[in-house]
């Protein structure tokens, strides 16, 4: 086989790719790229972790104070307990509502929850960004960060929201 595939490799003229190439095969796909011999081949999908959700909201995510707004389309999230009560999260989503509109109503619920807003500094390309941060426990003492930003696409806004926060059952 790969006699004939540098033999028609050299060939001088334009050449159809071996039958073989381009025939489905009866086990599993590549693991990687497709290949130059045929580029139309399938690449396979990244895996996911498991703490990790497109389109939804991951296991253990804590809607309760971090959920998007109403109207708003999830595009991804994740909630990875870090061993010490906390939650590593990520939420990125689509809205339609203003930049100030996301930002007063996340504002509303973390300071409805005893989170202090950081000074904002503008070092970004973001339309807006800002940090909340609270401390929770006095013997095992955790503090709990959230960072917000909106990158304002015209019709619409991007929003990420990143950190770690008491898991919902601590």
């Amino acid at each position: 086989m790969l006699c004939a595939l540098t033999v028609a490799g050299c060939d001088a003229g334009p050449a159809d790719p071996p039958a073989a190439a381009t025939a489905p095969s009866d086990g599993p796909g590549p693991s990687g790229p497709a290949s130059a011999a045929d580029p139309g081949a399938p690449t396979s999908l990244p895996s996911f972790d498991p703490a990790t959700a497109v389109g939804g909201y991951a296991p253990g995510f804590p809607t309760d104070l971090l959920a998007a707004p109403d109207g708003s389309t999830v595009l991804a999230s994740s909630a990875t307990p870090t061993g010490d009560d906390l939650v590593e999260i990520s939420l990125n989503l689509s809205t339609e509502l203003s930049t100030q509109e996301v930002v007063d109503r996340y504002a509303e619920r973390l300071d409805e929850a005893g989170f202090d807003e950081s000074e904002t500094i503008d070092v970004s390309a973001l339309t807006v960004q800002t940090a909340y941060t609270r401390t929770k426990g006095k013997k095992k003492p955790r503090v709990e960060t959230v960072l917000i930003g909106v990158l304002d696409e015209s019709e619409r806004r991007l929003v990420s929201l990143s950190g770690s926060v008491l898991a919902q059952d601590a």
